[in-house]
């Protein structure tokens, strides 16, 4: 029992420790190229944005309040970076980008996209 909790506490560790230390922006997205902090704290977003969008769905689906802030697609619009060759977006969820990058180096799988748009509208 002690190991197990030895275990649980030292990955729980690694990703308090990853969250808050690893703030690297790459690629030509709007976030990389903003010059003020829009978020109030990014290790606060990194380890809870799994919380706040679930609250987020369920203001959505159950109260029908739909507002741009905090909302999933204005996530897209500012982390989905372009295709320098065609000049298109990349999906946030193919490999080293936005959301594939993190999920990846902590194995959890991104299944937001199974309904939700990967990329920005064109246009708009």
């Amino acid at each position: 029992m002690y190991k197990l909790l030895v275990i649980f506490f030292s990955v729980i560790f690694m990703s308090i420790t990853f969250a808050q230390y690893n703030h690297n922006l790459s690629g030509n997205s709007d976030a990389t190229y903003r010059t003020e902090a829009f978020h109030d704290s990014v290790s606060v977003i990194r380890k809870m944005h799994p919380e706040f969008l679930k609250h987020k769905r369920d203001k959505t689906l159950r109260q029908g309040v739909r507002t741009d802030e905090d909302s999933l697609k204005e996530c897209v619009n500012c982390h989905a970076n372009i295709d320098e060759d065609t000049g298109h977006y990349i999906s946030v969820n193919e490999q080293d980008q936005f959301c594939s990058s993190c999920h990846k180096q902590v194995s959890i799988s991104v299944d937001c996209f199974s309904c939700h748009r990967t990329t920005p509208a064109e246009g708009g």
